[in-house]
């Protein structure tokens, strides 16, 4: 249900909009769990719960909430529960009440989650509590300031790895995750978010500055009972990457600028990405003036009918018209199909963008790019991390639906207009958004289906814990003779699932070079340099796969010509952590 004042997306839990404060209909403040007065500073000790009509606020012993401050009069202010929302009102006192920096003297003001009031002096917060976010408000890092130009970010790789001393830049917000007790959610001050769990979360606390990457080592162990330095280096990777963390002086500024060179190519190769940012403005525009309808109960249904429709239609047109046929528009015709085709693709990527914006966040950057040879669009919905995750599903979800309604119309062209030309062409555009919606709803690629499924389940790892069981974890069960429980089999048939979908794109990838742009090489470039081209393009397509099937029968066979080591697991050292 949308809010009908800001159009953002209500939480059954809470009487009012948490966006703008509107209260929601035939919403009683009483059937609620009480807000509360949480001080900012002051002399009130702790939070005070809001759980009657009225609440007297003042410096006077016989106040409901007494502030003993000279600031604050003796009968200052009251907070008044009304059936649809709680307001502040001033009663007469000499420094007045202060709502989100708007002064009352002797007014009434309505309250909304997270404003402010202040008494004088004195300031409080009006907080609703949140099922799993009392106690989990926004953390932010001040501490640990690198000052001057940032240096570059690196991995402890070379030298004395354990002897790197990791520190907090500053900029960096921490927050628990709304739908997870155990999960941590870490932006930095460029917009990047990481997903910690509790253990990360460990080691992140002890980086200060002083700790070593020996001391976040033994600490850990002490706590988990093992060496963990590849998680800890991980972590610290990772931190380091989006700038939370300074590793000091970084590796790769020693080499040589051809390899420098190289490790760029390398990862342009594996992931170039053109990103364009500051479109968040753009996109609230674009969503408060026509984007909510599609977000409310009519606009879904009206969009869910179209699909419907457009299925039923598109079997119909099968009859009679042919895949790769324009109805002999030529040129024309192809050039038409390929622009509908970028039209769907924007469409696509601006469900995403207004869907989180019909949960009120933020959409901080958008753009194209190639992965395994491949263009993709793309938006940053990564501030759905603070959603819960059925609106993590239903962002993730909003992509795909969209190709498929534009299809479904696509299709309905295809079988009612008249002449050739026209169902023909729809039938093209049709049939490649559908192809596009089954490949994004595919759960075995980390598309649009893999993030819905993944927050569905809880699972946010899938890939890596399914790749990770199927490559080893099965052969260790069976070597134990352990018999694999329902979760260890359906991370096996996900892993192998994934192994072979992989594949699978791979093939595809290649048939799409060879009947698309093979003819069109053989064609324009002369022999036998229309051979060299493709074989390019080939292994550029492919260089994902060879390179890591290269990097890990590196891996295998240096791992065959080490000596054996017996590695120590470290036994807890607290009885609490026996148990």
């Amino acid at each position: 249900m949308l809010c009908p004042s800001c159009r953002v997306h209500q939480r059954r839990d809470f009487p009012y909009c948490l966006h703008c404060g509107t209260p929601r209909r035939k919403a009683r403040m009483d059937r609620f769990v009480a807000p509360l007065l949480v001080p900012l500073d002051g002399p009130v000790p702790e939070p005070v719960p809001l759980n009657r009509p009225e609440t007297m606020l003042g410096r006077a012993a016989t106040s409901d909430v007494v502030v003993d401050d000279p600031s604050v009069s003796r009968a200052h202010a009251r907070i008044v529960r009304r059936a649809d929302r709680f307001a502040i009102e001033d009663l007469g006192s000499l420094n007045g009440v202060v709502v989100n920096g708007i002064t009352l003297h002797g007014g009434v003001a309505d309250l909304s989650d997270g404003c402010t009031i202040e008494l004088g002096d004195v300031t409080f917060r009006f907080d609703h509590p949140r099922p799993v976010a009392v106690g989990g408000r926004t953390v932010y890092g001040t501490s640990h300031t690198v000052l001057g130009a940032a240096p570059a970010a690196g991995a402890p790789e070379a030298g004395e790895p354990l002897s790197v001393r990791p520190r907090k830049r500053s900029g960096w917000a921490l927050k628990q995750a709304p739908d997870a007790a155990d999960v941590w959610l870490l932006s930095s001050r460029g917009g990047s978010y990481l997903r910690m769990d509790e253990r990360d979360l460990f080691t992140f606390t002890g980086i200060d500055g002083e700790n070593t990457v020996r001391d976040l080592l033994l600490r850990y162990a002490d706590q988990y009972g093992e060496l963990a330095l590849p998680r800890i280096e991980k972590l610290l990777r990772s931190l380091a990457a989006v700038g939370i963390v300074d590793l000091g002086r970084a590796p790769s500024a020693e080499l040589p600028a051809w390899r420098r060179i190289g490790r760029r190519v390398y990862q342009a190769l594996l992931r170039l990405e053109v990103s364009v940012g500051g479109i968040d403005e753009l996109i609230t525009r674009l969503y408060r003036r026509v984007g909510w309808r599609a977000f409310s109960r009519t606009g879904t249904a009206f969009v869910v009918a179209t699909v419907a429709v457009g299925l039923w239609a598109f079997t119909r047109a099968q009859g009679r018209e042919r895949l790769f046929a324009v109805g002999g528009s030529g040129w024309w015709g192809a050039l038409i199909v390929a622009g509908a085709y970028c039209l769907a693709l924007t469409a696509h990527e601006t469900a995403h963008a207004l869907a989180v914006k019909s949960y009120g966040r933020r959409v901080r950057r958008g753009g194209f790019m190639i992965t395994m040879g491949m263009p993709f669009a793309f938006v940053d919905t990564s501030d759905m991390w603070f959603g819960t995750r059925w609106s993590r599903v239903v962002v993730a979800m909003s992509g795909p639906v969209s190709t498929a309604a534009l299809a479904g119309v696509a299709a309905m062209g295809a079988y009612w207009l008249p002449g050739p030309v026209a169902p023909a062409l729809c039938f093209q555009i049709a049939y490649g958004l559908y192809m596009n919606t089954a490949y994004n709803f595919n759960p075995v690629m980390p598309l649009d289906g893999y993030q819905a499924l993944t927050d569905a389940f809880r699972i946010p790892r899938l890939r890596e814990e399914a790749r990770a069981y199927f490559q080893r974890g099965i052969w260790t069960d069976l070597r134990a003779r352990r018999r694999p429980g329902l979760r260890q089999l359906g991370l096996l048939l996900y892993g192998i699932a994934t192994v072979v979908g992989g594949y699978v794109f791979l093939l595809l990838g290649l048939i799409a070079w060879r009947h698309r742009i093979g003819p069109f090489v053989h064609h324009h470039v002369p022999a036998p340099w229309d051979v060299v081209v493709l074989a390019v393009g080939i292994v550029l397509l492919t260089f994902p796969i060879w390179v890591r099937l290269a990097k890990w029968v590196q891996h295998t066979s240096g791992r065959a010509r080490r000596p054996a080591r017996t590695v120590a697991r470290i036994e807890p050292m607290t009885e609490e952590r026996v148990a």
